[in-house]
C-alpha cells in the first residue's frame, strides 16, 4: 500500500495528501493513516501546512510564505503542479489559463467523491465529505458513525459530542447552518473554540439561511448564539444590510451583518432594539455603524439621545465614525463639543456653502463676534460656566483651548448639582476632566431630583450609588446597585452596604469580614491585620504596620516608620523620608519637610536636586523650583528652564 515518496518539500502526491487529510479528519488514527503513506509524523508535520496553503495558492500571504522558504509563488507554477500530480492515479485534465488554486480545487472534488485512492485503495475506512466553511477552513466529514471536524465529533458548548446527529442525512444549508432529516444545527464559536448546537424548535424543511449569523423558518428567525426570535407575520424576517463606501470590501454588506428585522422588531446581535420601528429601520452612512428609523438615530444598537432625525448626516469624509446634525457634531455616536471640534470640521463646511444653518456656522458667527463683546463666562456652580447661552468648562489641559462647550447637554435647562454632575431636561449628566470634548449620554436609571454628594468620590440618589473620582488621572463613572438604606462610605474608594464591601464602584466578593474593613485612604484599607489594595488582600505586606499605615496616593501607602506599599508590593523606607510631614503636591510629585519626591513606574523616589524651599506644583504632572520646571519622562527627571519649553 506504500507509495513512492516524491522529493523535496512536497514528498506526497497532492491527491494522496488530501485523501489522508480526510481520513484523519474522520477520526482514524494518525499512525495507521501515515503508515499507508509511508511517511512518519515528523515529516508529515513539516509538509502539512505547505500543502494546506495551496488551498489559497493565489493569495499574497501564501506567496509570501512560499518565498520565505525559498520557493516560487505557487499560483502559476506548472512544474510544481506536475510534481504534485505525478503518479497520483487520477490524471485530471488541466484547464487553461492555468491556476494552481483552481486546478487543485477540481482535484479535491475528485478525491472527496472517493478518497480510497492510491495508498488507500484497499482500506475499508469511510470518510464522506459533507462540505466546508472556506476561511478559516472548517471541513465536515462523517465516518458512518459521527460527523467530524478536525478528527473529533462535532461538540456542544461544554465540549461533549453533540448527541442525536444523523451523519447520513447531515448536510450544509449554507455558511454556519446545517440540517439532517429532523433538526437544524448551527456552528457557534468563542475566541478559543468552536461548538455546535441544535437550533431550538427550527423546522428543517422550511429553514432558510439568511447569512452566516441569521436564519429563518416559517415561524421564527434564529441567531447564531442559538436565539429563537418568533415572528407574527410569516416570511417577514430579513437581514438589515449596510453599505461600506471604502476599505477592502466596498459595497452592500449582507453576509456579515449582525442586524435583522421582521414586521415588528429590529434585532442587533440577536437581541431586540427596544423601541425601534422595524418597517423604517435602515442603515445610513457608509461605515455600517449608524442606523435610523422614522423617529431616531442609532449608533450600532443604541439610540443616540438628542440626535435630530431630520438633519442627522454621516460624514466619513471628515474622519472615521463622524457625523453631525443641526445642533452638534458626533463621533462614534457620542455628541462632541462644538467649540473643540470647530477647526476639525472647517474644511467640510467651507466646501458646502449650500448648508446655511448648522452648529458650525453658528460657532463661526459667535467667534467673529467675540472680540467685540468682551464677555467673560459666568460661573453657574461647580466647574460650570455660562457663555452666550451655552454651558462651558475650563479644560484640564488648557493649552488646547481656553474653554470647551458641553454640547451633549441641553443648555437652556442645565443646572449644577454636585462636583461634575448636573441635570437638564434629559436627566443626570456629567463630564470627565481631560475628556471635556467627548459627551456622555444621560446616566441610565439616575434620579437627578434626589442626587447628592456623600463624601469624596461617592454620590447617591434614592435608587443607586455612584463612584467618580474626578481628580484622578483617568476618571470613570461607576454605577452601583447598592442597598441605599444601609449604604455608607468608609473613605477613599471604599464603601459598604448590607450586602458587603464595594470598592471604587465595584462590589467585592470573598471578603471575610466586610464589617471590619477600615479605609486608609485612596485605594488602601485594612481588615484586622490584613491590608487591602483596591479591595484585594495584600499577601506580602513586608514590614508595613497596618495600625499606623496611611494611603497617601492611589498607588502608595506609608506607615509611621516609612515602610511602604506600592500597589500591592512592599517597598523599604527611603532615607530621611519623614512620614509625618509627607504630602503630594499633584499626581506625581510629593514633599516632606526636607526633600522632594516623585512617583515613578517602580515606586517612590527622592530627588534632592530639586530645591525643597522653592518647589511648588505646576499643573498635575510637573513642579517648578525657581526658574526651572521639572517633570518625569521614562522614569527620569527632566528639567527645563522657564521660557525654553517650560511654559
Amino acid at each position: 500500500m506504500n507509495s513512492a515518496p516524491l522529493s523535496g518539500p512536497f514528498p506526497l502526491a497532492y491527491a494522496h495528501w488530501y485523501a489522508a487529510s480526510l481520513f484523519l479528519e474522520a477520526g482514524y488514527p494518525a499512525s495507521q493513516v501515515l503508515a499507508c503513506l509511508g511517511i512518519d509524523a515528523t515529516r508529515w508535520r513539516q509538509c502539512n501546512e505547505r500543502y494546506r496553503n495551496l488551498h489559497f495558492a493565489n493569495t499574497g500571504w501564501v506567496a509570501d510564505a512560499f518565498r520565505r522558504e525559498g520557493l516560487a509563488e505557487p499560483e502559476r507554477d506548472r512544474a510544481l503542479f506536475e510534481h504534485l500530480t505525478e503518479d497520483d492515479g487520477i490524471s485530471s485534465p488541466v484547464a487553461e489559463p492555468f491556476s494552481m488554486r483552481g486546478q487543485l480545487a477540481t482535484l479535491r472534488r475528485t478525491v472527496q467523491a472517493n478518497p480510497r485512492i492510491g495508498p488507500f485503495a484497499s482500506v475499508d475506512w469511510v470518510a464522506h465529505y459533507l462540505g466546508e466553511r472556506r476561511f478559516p477552513t472548517i471541513r465536515y466529514v462523517h465516518n458512518g458513525r459521527h460527523v467530524h471536524v478536525d478528527g473529533v465529533p462535532i461538540r456542544d458548548r461544554n465540549g461533549r459530542p453533540l448527541a442525536g446527529v444523523d451523519p447520513f442525512s447531515f448536510r450544509p444549508l449554507g455558511d454556519r447552518w446545517f440540517r439532517d432529516d429532523t433538526r437544524v444545527y448551527g456552528q457557534g464559536e468563542t475566541p478559543t473554540r468552536l461548538f455546535w448546537f441544535v437550533a431550538r424548535g427550527a423546522d428543517p424543511d422550511t429553514f432558510t439561511v439568511l447569512n452566516e449569523r441569521y436564519g429563518a423558518d416559517k415561524a421564527a428567525g434564529y441567531y447564531i448564539t442559538n436565539l429563537r426570535l418568533p415572528t407574527e407575520e410569516q416570511g417577514t424576517f430579513c437581514i438589515v444590510g449596510y453599505y461600506y463606501g471604502r476599505g477592502q470590501k466596498p459595497g452592500l454588506h449582507v453576509q456579515e451583518s449582525h442586524y435583522a428585522k421582521d414586521s415588528r422588531k429590529v434585532y442587533a446581535y440577536g437581541v431586540p432594539i427596544e423601541g425601534a420601528d422595524a418597517p423604517s429601520f435602515h442603515a445610513i452612512g457608509d461605515e455600517g455603524k449608524y442606523f435610523a428609523d422614522s423617529k431616531r438615530i442609532y449608533w450600532e444598537n443604541k439610540p443616540i439621545p438628542g440626535a435630530d432625525r431630520a438633519s442627522f448626516t454621516c460624514a466619513s469624509q471628515v474622519g472615521q465614525y463622524r457625523a453631525y446634525d443641526n445642533e452638534r457634531p458626533y463621533y462614534a455616536g457620542q455628541p462632541q463639543s462644538v467649540s473643540a471640534e470647530f477647526e476639525h470640521w472647517t474644511e467640510f463646511f467651507e466646501a458646502r456653502p449650500e448648508i446655511t444653518d448648522s452648529w458650525w456656522l453658528r460657532e463661526k458667527t459667535r467667534r467673529a463676534a467675540a472680540p467685540s463683546t468682551n464677555g467673560q463666562p459666568v460661573p453657574i456652580g461647580g466647574p460650570y460656566y455660562r457663555e452666550a447661552g451655552r454651558v462651558v468648562v475650563r479644560p484640564r489641559f488648557p493649552q488646547e483651548t481656553e474653554w470647551v462647550s458641553l454640547d451633549h447637554v441641553d443648555h437652556d435647562t442645565f443646572r449644577h448639582i454636585a462636583d461634575v454632575f448636573a441635570q437638564d431636561r434629559h436627566g443626570l449628566h456629567y463630564f470627565l476632566p481631560g475628556l471635556e470634548r467627548y459627551g456622555n449620554a444621560p446616566v441610565k436609571g439616575a434620579d437627578p431630583a434626589s442626587f447628592e454628594h456623600i463624601d469624596g468620590p461617592w454620590f447617591k440618589d434614592k435608587r443607586q450609588a455612584y463612584y467618580l473620582d474626578s481628580q484622578s488621572q483617568m476618571p470613570e463613572l461607576a454605577v452601583v446597585k447598592a442597598d441605599i438604606a444601609s449604604f455608607e462610605v468608609l473613605g477613599g474608594g471604599y464603601a459598604r452596604d448590607a450586602k458587603g464591601l464595594i470598592v471604587e464602584g465595584v462590589r467585592k466578593r470573598g471578603i471575610d469580614a466586610p464589617a471590619a474593613v477600615i479605609a486608609l485612604g485612596h485605594s488602601f484599607a485594612r481588615m484586622g491585620d490584613t491590608l487591602l489594595y483596591r479591595g484585594k488582600p495584600v499577601t506580602r505586606a513586608g514590614k508595613v504596620d497596618p495600625a499606623t499605615a496611611c494611603g497617601v496616593h492611589a498607588q502608595l501607602l506609608i506607615d509611621a516608620n516609612g515602610h511602604m506599599l506600592f500597589g500591592a508590593s512592599y517597598r523599604t523606607p527611603i532615607s530621611d523620608l519623614d512620614p509625618a510631614t509627607f504630602k503630594f503636591l499633584n499626581h506625581v510629585f510629593a514633599v516632606d519637610a526636607r526633600q522632594v519626591y516623585a512617583m515613578t513606574d517602580s515606586g517612590l523616589r527622592s530627588f534632592p536636586q530639586i530645591d525643597r524651599g522653592q518647589v511648588h506644583a505646576d499643573g498635575h504632572y510637573a513642579v517648578r523650583a525657581g526658574n526651572t520646571r521639572f517633570h518625569l519622562s521614562g522614569g527620569a527627571l527632566r528639567p527645563s528652564p522657564i521660557g525654553e519649553g517650560g511654559e
